[in-house]
Parts: C-alpha cells; sequence; structure tokens
C-alpha cells in the first residue's frame, strides 16, 4: 500500500466523509467501489460513509453511489431568465435546420420553448409535445398542428410523465426529437434530475430518425442524477459552450456541433 494510501485509510470516518463531500461536490456523482480503493478501506465503510452523508442531507444515495444534491427546481418564469440570451441564440440556431413538413416530438425545457417561438412561421408543421409550456408556445405558429400528449403532469419538468406519456411516444415515429438536458457529464452521457423525464427523455430519443440536444454552457461537464442516454444518441447539438476539451469528445463521438 503507498504512503498516500496509508494515511488515507488512518483518517478518521468523519474526516473521510468530509473528503468524500468535497469529490461529490465537485465531480457530481462518486462511485462506492473506487472510493474503497482510494481510500484503502472497505466498501461497507464507505457505504455507511454516503449513508451518514445522505441522513444529513448533504448528497444523495443511489446503487452504488452518490450524487451532489439537486438543487430545489425554479419555477419556470424565472428558469427562463437565466442564460435567456444563450437560450435564444440556441433555439434560433436549430429552429434554422428545420424543414418544411417535419414532424417534431418535443421535450420539455425553457430552451426548448426559444426553439419553439423561432420555428420560421411559414413552415407546415406537426409538433408533439408533452409539456404544457410548449404546447402553449407551438400554438402562437400559425401552420402548426399541436398535439399535446398527456398523462400525469410532473411540477419539477412541467410535463406529462409515466406509464401512460411513454406508452404514447413509443406508438410514434417522427422526423425529429428536440431534447433539452439538465446536464451532459463528463462520460458524455445525457443526465435528468427526474426518474420518470429520464424515462421519457430516452423514449422520445428512440422514437426519433434524428436528435437535436440543445443545452446551454453551464449544462455540458454537469451531472444529475439519472442516466437518460450516451451522448451518440444524439444528431446534432447546439450549445453556447466554448469549452474545446468537450465539444472535441462530443464530436469524436460522432455527433455534430453547432456552437452558437
Amino acid at each position: 500500500m503507498s504512503a498516500d494510501k496509508v494515511e488515507l485509510a488512518a483518517l478518521s470516518p468523519e474526516e473521510r466523509q468530509a473528503l468524500i463531500l468535497d469529490k461529490v461536490n465537485a465531480a457530481g456523482r462518486v462511485l462506492a467501489a473506487g472510493l474503497a480503493q482510494e481510500f484503502g478501506v472497505s466498501e461497507d465503510s464507505i457505504r455507511r460513509d454516503l449513508r451518514d452523508l445522505s441522513d444529513a442531507g448533504l448528497v444523495q444515495r443511489f446503487h452504488g453511489g452518490a450524487a451532489r444534491l439537486v438543487t430545489p427546481a425554479l419555477d419556470f418564469q424565472r428558469r427562463e431568465t437565466l442564460h435567456a440570451g444563450e437560450k435564444q441564440r440556441i433555439g434560433r440556431a436549430a429552429a434554422a435546420m428545420i424543414p418544411d413538413s417535419a414532424t417534431l416530438l418535443v421535450d420539455s425545457s425553457t430552451t426548448v420553448v426559444q426553439f419553439v417561438r423561432s420555428l420560421p412561421p411559414a413552415l407546415s408543421l406537426r409538433i408533439i409535445t408533452t409539456a404544457v409550456d410548449v404546447a402553449a408556445a407551438a400554438l402562437d405558429h400559425p401552420l402548426a398542428e399541436v398535439i399535446m400528449l398527456g398523462g400525469r403532469l410532473g411540477r419539477l419538468t412541467r410535463s406529462a410523465t409515466g406509464a401512460g406519456a411513454v406508452d404514447a411516444v413509443r406508438a410514434l415515429r417522427v422526423d425529429y426529437c428536440v431534447l433539452g438536458t439538465c446536464g451532459v457529464d463528463h462520460d458524455l452521457t445525457l443526465r435528468a434530475d427526474d426518474y420518470e423525464d429520464a424515462h421519457l427523455k430516452a423514449t422520445m430519443i428512440r422514437a426519433a430518425n434524428k436528435t437535436l440536444l440543445l443545452a446551454t454552457a453551464d449544462k455540458l461537464g454537469q451531472a444529475a442524477t439519472y442516466e437518460v442516454a450516451p451522448i451518440a444518441s444524439v444528431s446534432t447539438l447546439f450549445t453556447s459552450s466554448t469549452d474545446a476539451a468537450i465539444l472535441t469528445s462530443i464530436r469524436e463521438a460522432g455527433v455534430d456541433v453547432e456552437a452558437v
């Protein structure tokens, strides 16, 4: 055992937990197996550490590890004002590539609402969505047929979720799926803060010929609790990020990147 690992193994549980909390907050999520190896202690010890941190309200546990606590959801109107300029640029860029007569399956996010508002009025479109705010914005488009899929409405997503919404999406085949995201982590995985939303997003991707991902700069490299899909499932990423390293990695995964 190296000297560094001997020193880490000698830490008290309280000292070790403080270091683990720093790692969770820095990386977004940690795995018990990796921490056990790093600290030179058993996985049972790490699991107890994670349980103590969770009981103290400092992390969110999941099977095999823990994640940074999700920030309480901001109301939709307030979220619209955050990074408003970036969202408008991203929305306009994505809307410009939509052809006439396309069928769109549209996710719930404030950036996606900007996309819908930016769709050229001369296009004849079919817009299918589970999101109340997206449907309201789509109704302002003069030529769009708007179809709202039903289900239980989630307060976090302002969208229908659950088995009914998933079954309705499974029955579709559309030209484009247009998604927002809670984060694309450093493993290049799309992630979501809500379990049912993650499942619905994954189903929407499978229902589309092409998937467009709209993400402000703060979403790249950002972890969230639930996995949606690998970045390779996306056709084109529209983003305001200037992080050359992560954009290069995304391109190398086979995704077209439009940095705006």
